[in-house]
């Protein structure tokens, strides 16, 4: 036998008695607003965000990174700014996770872009946005290209170039020019749990800055369950020229609402120059925000449209050789149901147990709209009920829970239609 051969036999029989391991699962690395690349990456010496993030540091797969609380301030504020680069690589047993510690808020002041190299990574939890965006007046020039005037601010957003198999879970991006950028090269990659506003710009050509910008050839991309509002442009804008695919989608569980409705451009989009195919549209809640598949290809291929409830608006599929379509509730403004109590659609998350999204469709406009939590909390759990459009704000409910349906009251604005709609965050004291 070879040493060559010696030396493999050694190392798988290291594996299968657990005294080798081709992958730490356990590995904790911590990243601080005060950090340094020289530190060591522990508690008490923390890296700097820039290091830890590109992979100037050696972070394996199945590491966990974990932010401590603060802003994470990206020093270049020009509107082309790349803002903070992640060039990690987990594995699909062993991804590499990114979260806050737990209990504190992480903001990245910036963009944050996710480089094709990249694969097998998890974002959770993390603020993003850009400061400046408090002081702008939205003004583009046309393309939306440049700012207009003397105002500086970078576009922000979440640009995924890589990332295949990555999962990005329960982050709150808003206030900025740029959404999420959700590119053909992330395989396989899911955006789960979001919350999205606050996202646009005003050129005089038209309105810019989609919610979610995304296309897709291979495998499939994954839109679920994400909360979108105060949207410019298109809310989701699954779109590409002849030149682009747009196809290997599945769009479920979102809530739309309170889109900025000057521009005209509210829609869910999923179509392109290039014939889509192996679309996936289901159990979506759309308030005021059309649903659209298909766009100026001759034709497409196969879709399956079920499940979604829109409201003030309309449903349109377009050339496509085989649909199935069913389940598909769509509700203009002269069938809304005043007399009928209203509709309560939660939506547990898929990957945190302790979080749902919630949807009140209050067809009377009453003031508070009982909401029957027994699905998701158990008697004597502690709870809290955010209004999605007072994020930061108190919560419309929070205690004990006691088995009894819950009444959470409606905002009466033009964003709910004056008290018709609004969109919700539970969140429950329970392990994960």
């Amino acid at each position: 036998m070879t040493g060559w051969q010696v030396g493999r036999l050694f190392l798988w029989l290291g594996i299968l008695l657990g005294t080798v391991t081709v992958a730490s699962a356990e590995s904790i690395h911590y990243v601080a607003t005060d950090g340094h690349p020289q530190n060591r990456g522990t508690a008490d010496s923390p890296w700097d965000i820039a290091s830890a993030w590109s992979g100037q540091q050696t972070v394996a797969p199945g590491a966990t990174v974990l932010m401590k609380g603060g802003t994470y301030r990206h020093p270049d504020r020009s509107w082309a700014s790349p803002g903070y680069a992640i060039a990690l690589q987990g594995t699909e047993e062993f991804p590499i996770r990114i979260r806050p510690v737990d209990g504190q808020r992480v903001t990245i002041d910036g963009r944050v872009e996710v480089k094709p190299d990249s694969r097998y990574l998890e974002l959770w939890d993390l603020e993003i946005t850009v400061s400046e965006t408090a002081t702008w007046d939205r003004q583009v020039t046309a393309g939306g290209l440049e700012l207009v005037g003397d105002h500086q601010m970078p576009q922000g957003g979440l640009n995924i170039l890589g990332g295949g198999g990555s999962k990005f879970i329960n982050l709150v991006i808003h206030d900025m020019y740029s959404g999420v950028g959700f590119w053909r090269p992330s395989l396989n990659a899911e955006l789960h749990g979001c919350l999205i506003f606050g996202i646009g710009g005003i050129g005089p050509d038209r309105y810019h800055g989609p919610g979610i910008y995304t296309q897709n050839e291979e495998g499939t991309k994954r839109l679920t369950d994400n909360i979108l509002f105060d949207i410019h442009s298109t809310t989701i804008q699954a779109y590409g020229s002849q030149n682009a695919s747009v196809s290997g989608f599945a769009i479920e569980g979102n809530i739309a609402f309170a889109p900025i409705k000057a521009g005209n451009r509210q829609k869910v989009l999923v179509g392109g120059g290039r014939p889509s195919r192996r679309i996936l549209v289901a159990e979506n809640l759309l308030y005021e925000v059309p649903l659209q598949l298909g766009y100026t290809a001759p034709y497409n291929e196969n879709a399956v449209v079920r499940d979604n409830l829109i409201v003030h608006a309309g449903l349109s599929i377009q050339r496509f050789q085989s649909v199935e379509e069913s389940g598909n509730l769509v509700i203009g403004a002269a069938e809304i149901p005043t007399d009928r109590a209203a509709d309560i659609k939660l939506r547990p998350n898929r990957y945190d147990p302790r979080r749902a999204h919630l949807a009140v469709f209050n067809w009377r406009r009453d003031a508070r709209v009982a909401v029957d939590l027994s699905s998701f909390l158990r008697v004597g759990e502690g709870y809290r009920i955010l209004n999605v459009l007072d994020y930061d704000g108190q919560p419309v409910s929070a205690g004990s829970y006691d088995g009894r349906p819950i009444e959470v009251a409606v905002p009466v604005e033009e964003r709910t239609g004056r008290g018709q709609f609004c969109a919700y965050v539970v969140s429950r004291e329970s392990a994960r």
